[in-house]
């Protein structure tokens, strides 16, 4: 009688598993026409093919501290498709659809199915995966890269458990993606760095191919080390900043919501994590470093963390949506756990729908499947000409981090079609000759109080009235001369 429960439970479980699983796959391609967010009309910016490749390159990716390869890969799906929202979207998504395919057909051959469909399963499932998937930014070619140069690493230390030399074309897998992930973005650089590290000692105990981890990782880096190097001059130049300031212990509670969900979601997964690491401890003991499913992706985290926690000191890089690319890592360890406890016990298999059905529902009350224009960019241009009759519109780029030649795209997408309407960049300058009759428009970008104060402060000008907001923040506002005290 138990087995059968046990049976239905399993085939239960399964069944609402994957139909999750595929509709959260499908997701991934249901908002291509959305509009730009903010950040993603930097992409367009540098992928337009209207612009050589050399200019792109010179004048925006230079001098930008973000690796460049995703930006290069989109120009040339823009020359090769045409530039659009929904065509670049598209882009994001074919990585996204990738990363659930590969995460159950390159997964060890020496896991059961089960195992793989649970991983496999989390990986479409997943929220904040579904939604990068469409974000039109490196993150989702950067989560399929950890993806793929994660599980090439398993594959490789299930060889090196039986002392058996892996294979070349296994090789080049794990440093090819490990390197284009590391010039995708930073985050996936130092868990390639970090994978590298653990399938070095693993190679180190198993006595096996310790020269093929070094000298491929000692070639990975110092092909990545020119960017490295383009990156120190940019943050260590005088006018190099970062803006990113959000407490630690609130970003913490913010990134954890963002990647796992709600507070009964945690801690849910924070009683099963407990549970299962406890039982895997006592299960297998002495045995648990030979477990490398368990131990590669709880090194990852745990060294990627601290690392970042490290940088933080200097540049506070403890914002959510960077750890998007530790997501497979995070699901690797989740998968390891829910079969672990399903051989324990098999009804803890519910633990797989229950977690999927709390994603889902997460996903389903996402703000972004019910706004068409992320930005209210298009709005503030089309009232500035329309409603208050500007010629030339002013725009402070203090605050936004992009070169020049990269914002002036940015910003010219929205200037209404047949207008006219100029753009100039706020400086002290033409502040003077905003607030002189008749006025010129101020338009401010990521606009917030604290941003008001330091516009008046850094141009001498304020506003005349409380300023219209657009979106989110978006300000737009004349101005007069601050009086002198």
């Amino acid at each position: 009688m138990k087995q059968k429960i046990n049976r239905f439970l399993l085939i239960l479980s399964v069944t609402v598993s994957a139909v999750i699983a595929g509709y959260m796959l499908w997701q991934r391609f249901c908002y291509l026409h959305m509009g730009f967010l903010y950040d993603e009309l930097y992409s367009m910016a540098t992928s337009n093919p209207q612009d050589s490749l050399s200019f792109v390159w010179n004048e925006m990716l230079l001098k930008d501290i973000n690796p460049p390869l995703y930006n290069v890969l989109l120009y040339f799906w823009n020359s090769l498709v045409g530039l659009s929202v929904g065509k670049m979207r598209f882009f994001s998504a074919l990585a996204g659809g990738l990363t659930v395919i590969i995460s159950y057909f390159y997964a060890p051959a020496g896991w059961p199915r089960l195992k793989k469909f649970i991983f496999t399963a989390l990986t479409a499932g997943c929220g904040v995966l579904a939604v990068f998937s469409i974000y039109i930014r490196s993150y989702a070619w950067a989560i399929l890269s950890v993806c793929l140069f994660t599980l090439s690493a398993l594959r490789i230390l299930d060889c090196l458990a039986k002392h058996e030399y892996p294979a070349k074309n296994l090789w080049a897998v794990f440093f090819i993606s490990g390197l284009a992930g590391a010039y995708l973005h930073f985050f996936s650089a130092g868990l390639f760095f970090i994978t590298a590290l653990i399938l070095f000692l693993y190679a180190c105990y198993y006595k096996t191919a310790r020269k093929t981890v070094f000298w491929g990782t000692a070639a990975a880096f110092l092909l990545w080390l020119p960017w490295l190097a383009v990156t120190y001059s940019i943050m260590a130049a005088p006018t190099g900043m970062w803006w990113y300031a959000t407490p630690w212990a609130r970003a913490t509670w913010e990134i954890l919501q963002y990647l796992l969900g709600r507070p009964p979601v945690l801690a849910g997964l924070l009683i099963g994590t407990v549970l299962a690491a406890v039982s895997l401890v006592h299960t297998y003991r002495a045995r648990l470093l030979k477990h490398a499913d368990i131990i590669l992706p709880a090194g990852q985290i745990f060294l990627l963390v601290g690392v970042v926690a490290v940088v933080s000191l200097k540049y506070n890089l403890w914002m959510e949506r960077y750890f998007a690319v530790l997501m497979p890592s995070i699901l690797l360890l989740l998968a390891g756990f829910i079969y672990h406890l399903y051989e324990r016990h098999a009804l803890f298999i519910v633990l797989l729908p229950a977690l999927m059905t709390a994603w889902g529902y997460h996903y389903m009350q996402m703000d972004f499947r019910y706004i068409r224009e992320f930005t209210g960019l298009k709005d503030a241009f089309a009232f500035a000409v329309n409603e208050m009759g500007a010629k030339t519109l002013l725009i402070d780029t203090a605050k936004t981090g992009y070169t020049d030649a990269a914002f002036q795209r940015m910003m010219a997408y929205y200037i209404p079609s047949g207008s006219g309407l100029q753009i100039k960049k706020l400086d002290k300058h033409t502040a003077r000759q905003a607030a002189q009759s008749p006025k010129t428009p101020v338009l401010i970008p990521l606009c917030t109080q604290v941003h008001l104060i330091e516009a008046s402060l850094t141009y001498g000008v304020e506003e005349d009235r409380e300023p219209y907001v657009f979106g989110n923040d978006i300000c737009l506002m004349t101005v007069h001369p601050v009086a002198e005290p």
